[in-house]
């Protein structure tokens, strides 16, 4: 006995409490009672002087393993070490007050219960030091041969010799053991996602924007293979640099993950090292950000080489910095005393790691994207414009690749679904060939790593001669999303070119009223890239952007003017070309688009 320590929270109790606690540790127990009535009526009294639970944990001989003190709001009960073969019960009961008077076992006991395979979970009914109600929760095995069920008995009062028959309600539980051992109900991840809306910002449709966030942070763990269970926005004036919510509102998320037996908690929001290790110490049970979701989802979804070089460059940078976070007791590299012996530890180990990682992937990176630009050149050398898709996540660009090119790029109803880039060539009206490249989706919150590690793909649309911003015209939240992709375009210096907005997925609309969508930057077109409802506006309008048709034009370029040649050479197709003393006569194809740089050098000579 003199191993066990009482736990839980002892904030403000008097050292005499703390004693009364302990001298609970020598009471004797008969291990025919299934609830000891001297034991449960002396944590009944201090439970209800210092108005917390007191948890008692009970092996079937009687005696105590643990003894843990919470908060009746915020009370977590602690797992209990040892436990036996799957297949059977723990061989732990747990006893436990609730100073409140109601003797009722909670979802929070129940889950606790089920999770831990105790024997039992007693609730015992305190009000003014006496025992008012006694209520017993045991397993019961469903026909998978799991502790998935429970029943409830009472209510007892504390010397009710009518208790002592449930052990036969144990026994008989544990001998239908069986022969298969216990296992996971699911495979699926049960998920707690957590916002902080330190302002409302805009309403759109009664939801306040971290309502809005939240939304699309559940989709994004849909995307990820996870199930979301419980959405927790809290609000307050600003973010804690500890705890993030709060350490309050944490301790409660505890009991919640518990009630609702969660197997992750992920957070809308980057958190930092030390925020992820102080909420893990709180809630325990994993937690991530919302970063490290989209990472994983860009993990499972990259194909080529070059996405997954992206990908794992976008996860070490942004690993390397929480390694800190871990502590400074994993380092031994401060020097001094205390400091010399075993050499570098595991901290120094992997950041040294990942940063040898980080540069190799950098460098690879580098070698991609030199064909990349190869592959620019010998496009402008064509003189073949090239077309970008742009767009928020799950707009429905790879869709419209395929219904433009027919091609059969991967597309699924997904945030992310896909990754890689991927170009196809397309007709144009006017038969002329072009190139359309679709880009990665953007999001809200797009992690500052993603961006950086996937600019040489994104440089798509920076490179492109006309974009098609695609937009998923039912989403309630379509003009937001617009202002996302625009802003992203603006940092990347891609929203100085023509932009043809194609408003997709008309054939859901209810109505067919539209947001008041404004591109001031080209046309407007409705489509359907499912039904092909559209497209053939859709093309007119993106081989209208490009300059309609090909000019033919007769030029005199003077041998000073050597950039000229150079232009008509990139832009255009030369059809003919001859020399004199005055200077290159050339006659070139090339799109309207392109013609301003060189009316200059037009002229109506024939060539020689």
């Amino acid at each position: 006995m003199g191993n066990i320590y009482i736990n839980g929270n002892l904030d403000s109790l008097k050292k005499s409490v703390i004693g009364e606690l302990e001298a609970l540790l020598n009471i004797q127990t008969d291990g025919n009672d299934f609830i000891p009535p001297e034991l449960t009526e002396a944590i009944s009294n201090i439970s209800s002087r210092i108005n917390r639970e007191i948890s008692v944990f009970l092996d079937r001989k009687g005696n105590i393993v643990d003894i843990s003190v919470g908060d009746s709001s915020t009370v977590a009960l602690p797992e209990v070490k040892g436990r036996r073969d799957k297949s059977r019960l723990s061989g732990i009961r747990c006893i436990h007050t609730h100073p409140n008077g109601v003797g009722m076992v909670s979802l929070v006991d129940i889950n606790s219960m089920l999770n831990l395979r105790l024997d039992a979970m007693a609730a015992v009914g305190v009000s003014n030091g006496n025992i008012t109600e006694i209520f017993v929760a045991i397993p019961v095995r469903s026909e998978r041969n799991e502790f998935d069920k429970y029943h409830v008995y009472g209510p007892y009062k504390i010397h009710d010799k009518k208790i002592n028959g449930l052990w036969n309600v144990i026994e008989e539980t544990d001998r239908a053991a069986g022969t298969i051992l216990h296992e996971n109900k699911t495979d699926v991840e049960r998920t707690i996602i957590v916002g902080l809306e330190t302002s409302t910002g805009k309403i759109i449709n009664g939801k306040s924007e971290g309502e809005r966030s939240l939304d699309e942070l559940e989709e994004l763990v849909r995307t990820a293979g996870g199930q979301v269970v419980k959405k927790v926005l809290q609000k307050r004036s600003e973010r804690d640099s500890a705890y993030y919510i709060g350490k309050g509102k944490l301790e409660e998320l505890s009991l919640i993950r518990q009630a609702l037996d969660a197997d992750m908690i992920v957070f809308d929001d980057e958190l930092s090292g030390a925020q992820l290790r102080n909420i893990e110490e709180v809630v325990g049970i994993k937690v991530i950000d919302r970063t490290t979701l989209i990472l994983d989802i860009f993990a499972q979804r990259a194909r080529s080489r070059e996405g997954k070089l992206q990908v794992e460059l976008a996860q070490l940078k942004y690993r390397v910095s929480r390694l800190i976070g871990l502590g400074n007791q994993l380092s031994r590299l401060g020097g001094g005393i205390g400091t010399r012996g075993p050499g570098e530890k595991k901290l120094e180990v992997d950041r040294r790691h990942i940063r040898r990682r980080i540069s190799y992937l950098e460098d690879e990176l580098s070698k991609v994207e030199k064909r990349r630009n190869f592959m620019r050149k010998t496009r402008d050398k064509d003189s073949l414009p090239v077309i970008a898709l742009v767009g928020y996540t799950n707009a429905g660009k790879s869709t419209l690749m395929n219904a433009l090119c027919k091609s059969d790029v991967f597309a699924e109803d997904k945030l992310f679904a896909t990754l890689d880039p991927t170009a196809r060539g397309l007709k144009l009206p006017n038969g002329r060939d072009a190139i359309l490249v679709d880009t990665v989706g953007f999001i809200r919150k797009l992690p500052h790593e993603l961006v950086e590690a996937f600019k040489s793909t994104l440089e798509e649309a920076v490179y492109g001669d006309i974009l098609i911003h695609v937009v998923d015209i039912t989403n309630e939240e379509s003009i937001e999303q617009i202002e996302v992709v625009n802003n992203i375009l603006n940092s990347l210096g891609a929203l100085n070119k023509p932009v043809v907005m194609a408003l997709n997925k008309v054939d859901l609309l209810t109505q067919r009223q539209r947001p008041a969508v404004l591109n001031p930057t080209g046309s407007i077109v409705e489509i359907s890239a499912v039904t092909s409802e559209g497209i053939d506006e859709l093309l007119k309008a993106v081989a209208d952007a490009l300059g309609f048709e090909e000019e033919e034009m007769e030029l005199l370029i003077p041998y000073h003017e050597g950039w000229a040649i150079s232009y008509v050479h990139e832009n255009g197709k030369i059809l003919e070309k001859s020399y004199d003393e005055k200077g290159v006569y050339i006659r070139v194809s090339m799109l309207k688009s392109k013609t301003n740089y060189i009316k200059t050098f037009e002229c109506s000579c024939s060539i020689k």
